[in-house]
């Protein structure tokens, strides 16, 4: 639509408060154009994880193919420092020398588990050499083999002798029983015909070996004996009403700790009051130390709201490590004294579900490479059985210089984003 200038105003201000006003006009389309794209840009990325969940692989390993093709190899990050073009296509494909296997010998078993000797002997008639002499024992050959005990059942049988006067039948002193006995010992889970060791053994299995009860029903009938699932569910159950209240102290304890870990994963509750069966519900993760020893907590959540946190991270002061859900981001930014990190497995994700889409993208197989180095620095801590101080020290020398790179990298392409989203 063209413009009529006899319709424009004679006076320099006027056009001036006219010039300014479209060029606002112009601003705000340029910006809304740009939020615009942006989300243009979110929708597609979207489609393309949603194509991936449908039709793409899931592991986020690297196949025998993508190693030999050189994607985790050092001329990818060469190519992408900060002082070096973007690397070309060809680069990504060097030869590199065959792998070489690490060799590995039998772990010997430890010390601390009992020896049973097992002697193989010849027979005494070989023990007489052609000479005629009794051959002397020269020495000897050792091997061992591991052996398992299976779980042994027995019966515990508590007796409690009765007492009782046959002179005056108890008519001496009125104020004591009849009829004396010991009182009923304490049991974790009251009238129940389990002991408190088949209850721990029992819910060990369940809750730290993932064996469900209706599976531990038939190994205990393979040993004769009959107990139904519906039992051991109910055992379970006091076994928690009794614990429950150590359970505050537990938390208590807990966030005392300077380092903790929080996630959450859905599960699916039957009957529950107010919520179909087929709705999520979310078990909450927090992982901490208590006198240098890891500590689990468990927390059931009808929703994935961690408004619950709010009152338990009261006076918390140190890093709380998550996987950078946006219900922690609103609930930690706010804490002056607490440390919202992040979790390098699902910063990588991000990356690798690039490359599940563009293969052959060198940015993202860069970082998956730099990330990779800081899994291994982790192992080699591990493997080495460091303490908390050299483990600290190995990461100021080997991991931040890494992290550092990944930092300034990330901010670069950041700028260069933006850049280009407004350019559009």
């Amino acid at each position: 639509m063209s413009l009529d200038p006899n319709s424009l105003p004679n006076d320099v201000e006027e056009l001036k408060k006219l010039i300014i006003l479209e060029k606002n006009k112009i601003l705000e389309y340029e910006e809304e154009l740009r939020l615009q794209r942006l989300k243009e840009a979110e929708h597609l990325d979207q489609i393309e994880r949603l194509k991936i969940q449908l039709f793409g692989r899931k592991t986020e390993k690297w196949s025998q193919i993508e190693k030999d093709q050189g994607i985790l190899f050092n001329e990818i990050e060469s190519s992408l420092r900060e002082d070096s073009p973007e690397p070309e296509e060809e680069s990504l494909f060097t030869p590199v020398k065959s792998h070489t296997r690490k060799k590995t010998g039998r772990k010997p078993f430890p010390d601390y588990f009992p020896r049973i000797e097992m002697l193989h002997d010849i027979g005494d008639s070989e023990k007489i050499c052609s000479c005629g002499h009794t051959l002397s024992r020269i020495g000897e050959e050792k091997s061992e083999k591991l052996d398992i005990i299976p779980a042994k059942v027995q019966v515990e049988v508590h007796v409690r002798p009765k007492y009782a006067c046959k002179h005056c039948e108890g008519t001496s002193d009125e104020t004591f029983p009849v009829v004396r006995i010991a009182p009923v010992p304490n049991q974790i889970a009251e009238k129940s015909m389990l002991s408190s060791g088949f209850l721990a053994y029992t819910i060990t299995q369940k809750f730290a070996d993932a064996l469900p009860f209706y599976r531990q029903v038939g190994i205990l009938q393979r040993s004769g004996v009959e107990i139904s699932r519906t039992t051991l569910s109910n055992t379970a159950i006091q076994v928690f009403e009794k614990l429950s209240p150590m359970m505050e102290d537990v938390r208590r304890e807990l966030f005392k700790s300077k380092y903790l870990q929080i996630d959450e994963t859905t599960l699916q509750v039957l009957n529950e009051e107010g919520k179909l069966n087929t709705s999520k519900s979310y078990m909450w993760v927090i992982r901490g130390f208590i006198r240098e020893k890891p500590v689990v907590l468990y927390h059931y959540e009808p929703s994935r709201s961690a408004k619950f946190l709010e009152e338990w991270i009261q006076g918390f002061e140190g890093i709380i490590q998550t996987d950078g859900f946006q219900s922690y981001d609103s609930l930690l930014e706010a804490k002056s004294k607490i440390l919202h990190a992040g979790c390098w497995n699902h910063a990588r994700r991000k990356f690798f579900e690039i490359l599940k889409i563009d293969s052959k993208n060198a940015q993202a197989q860069w970082i998956v490479r730099e990330i990779s180095k800081l899994y291994a620095i982790e192992s080699k801590a591990k493997e080495a059985n460091l303490n908390s101080e050299e483990h600290l020290k190995l990461r100021q020398s080997e991991s931040k210089p890494i992290v550092e790179e990944i930092r300034s990298w990330m901010n670069k392409r950041m700028m260069e984003m933006d850049s280009q989203i407004f350019d559009g």
